[in-house]
């Protein structure tokens, strides 16, 4: 019971910590894209160092970020921070790790993904379009039906692989600007809902 809750605390402060202010977010954002420091996260951002560093100190704290590489700059040392690196995990590979390696992927990928959708939100990008997707919903099935479920996922996973090599190509015969995109899919048990007593 206590190690379930200490569990729980944990991926309850891990994801406290990307979205826990809009700057935050935003330098998780930019360090799961790629590496800077706190310097050009605050030039970028328009924010004080001081506020950046602050952020950043909080972000490895919760170990979503990881120092990649120290710089010497007129006389102090600039340090340079990119996300955990999150390998492409399919199911395969997913079954021959352990459960303490699974839980730290998915508390970094939910913890980035909360960043994104905060971000999204606080720039206005999120809602310009109408025809993004956004659904929840809770279904029972049998174990037949779990792995279709399992097996759907895993087929729009692929295609959206296809979908972004498609779109590279046309884009080599076009000034097109990019269109930045975050796919997230997810599919998880969770436990049944208790009757309620009448």
């Amino acid at each position: 019971m206590a190690a379930a809750a200490a569990r729980r605390k944990r991926l309850e402060t891990t994801l406290a910590a990307a979205v826990a202010h809009p700057l935050r977010s935003k330098c998780l954002v930019i360090l799961a894209e790629r590496v800077a420091s706190p310097a050009e996260l605050a030039r970028e951002l328009g924010a004080p160092v001081s506020n950046v560093g602050y952020h950043v100190r909080g972000l490895i704290d919760a170990n979503l970020i990881e120092l990649v590489e120290t710089r010497p700059v007129r006389g102090a040392t600039e340090h340079f921070y990119r996300a955990v690196q999150l390998p492409y995990i399919d199911a395969g590979q997913e079954n021959e790790r352990g459960l303490g390696e699974r839980r730290v992927y998915a508390e970094s990928i939910w913890s980035i993904v909360a960043a994104n959708a905060a971000t999204s939100f606080e720039t206005g990008t999120y809602l310009r379009r109408p025809d993004h997707y956004l659904t929840r919903y809770a279904f029972n099935v049998d174990e037949q039906g779990w792995a279709d479920a399992s097996a759907a996922h895993a087929e729009l996973e692929d295609r959206m692989f296809e979908i972004q090599e498609e779109a590279a190509e046309r884009r080599k015969e076009s000034d097109a600007k990019p269109i930045r995109a975050v796919t997230f899919q997810a599919l998880f048990e969770v436990p049944l809902p208790q009757a309620r007593e009448v």
